[in-house]
């Protein structure tokens, strides 16, 4: 089968009804048909906070940890009380991930382009009084340094549109938190002064609703003059185009960020660890997860908290330090 299209929850439900078939054929038990089924459709419920964001082949090992900590949540909603800490029991837990843990398997080894997430169940462990906890991938401060200069060189260069307009995608995501989705519907009608220094972007956002991300005007000057100046954008034009002249898709600016991070010497794929890095950076800095859940445009601070766990010893390493922060433009 194909792994996917251009609908993250479509393909998963797609998925989901070629595993029951699957599981069914293999005479599965129905106590464990109806718990199988149960646990993927709550983790497609899950996975719409991040149906704007990613498709199947971005799904990460935070996902799932996020998921059984979002499973958390759902059933303190419901009154559920807690136990020890918790209010879902490690082997609720256990059978849930099993359960998600087979989908994914089957993802693994039906999918037409051979990719596999076995992988990131390895390293989840859930103790008896804790969430598990999933890595979280972002970038280095010096991946960022290597990166800012690969766009900096590629538009000293070329000078041409490409140039111009692959910066300023990799810095909305990088320096807005914007989404991959948000990223490629911008306008300049939709960028404007909010204060001296800063930049507000009004983004089209899931749910269908419009709301603004923020931006150092710094890191986006150069590339804005470009497009009103040289390029002489129309306002209401997008600004990620292909040099045909069409509106650019997500594959297409996958490809152009996976060339980006290859001459960067940056080690990781996808568009989505660029919003991963403001979310890290700007807990590094010790801004409120409030305040980083209104940055993201999260709708729950459940999905938020996720960069609060990670570990001081490797936020120091792999985020920029503030006093060094002009290095990233």
């Amino acid at each position: 089968m194909k792994l996917e299209t251009d609908d993250l929850i479509a393909d998963l439900n797609r998925w989901h009804k070629a595993y029951i078939r699957h599981i069914k054929a293999l005479s599965y038990s129905n106590n464990t048909l109806e718990l199988y089924n149960r646990a993927i459709l709550q983790f497609i419920e899950y996975m719409h906070e991040y149906q704007e964001d990613i498709m199947i082949v971005g799904i990460r090992a935070h996902h799932f940890t996020g998921f059984l900590g979002w499973m958390e949540e759902q059933a303190e909603k419901q009154g559920k009380s807690a136990l020890n800490g918790n209010i879902l029991s490690k082997s609720t837990k256990e059978t849930y991930l099993k359960a998600v843990k087979a989908f994914f398997t089957f993802i693994s080894d039906n999918n037409d382009e051979l990719v596999t997430f076995e992988r990131f169940f390895k390293n989840i462990r859930i103790a008896n009084d804790t969430k598990p906890e999933g890595k979280i991938d972002y970038l280095t401060t010096q991946e960022v340094s290597s990166l800012i200069s690969v766009l900096e060189r590629q538009k000293s260069k070329s000078g041409d549109y490409g140039s111009y307009r692959d910066s300023l995608l990799i810095r909305l995501m990088l320096f807005a938190g914007l989404r991959i989705s948000e990223a490629l519907g911008v306008k300049l009608s939709d960028i404007s002064r909010s204060s001296d220094d800063t930049f507000a972007i009004k983004v089209f956002a899931k749910g269908g609703i419009f709301q603004e991300a923020h931006i150092d005007s710094r890191k986006i000057e150069d590339e804005l003059e470009y497009f009103k100046k040289v390029a002489a954008l129309a306002p209401d034009e997008y600004i990620m185009q292909t040099r045909s002249g069409k509106r650019m898709t997500r594959q297409g600016a996958y490809q152009v960020a996976s060339t980006l991070y290859r001459h960067a010497g940056v080690r990781h794929d996808g568009l989505h660890i660029l919003r991963h890095t403001f979310a890290m950076w700007m807990t590094s800095r010790g801004v409120d997860l409030v305040d980083i859940k209104d940055a993201l445009r999260h709708s729950s601070i459940t999905t938020t908290t996720v960069y609060a766990k990670a570990t001081k010893e490797s936020v120091i390493k792999a985020v920029l330090d503030p006093a060094k922060e002009e290095k990233w433009a």
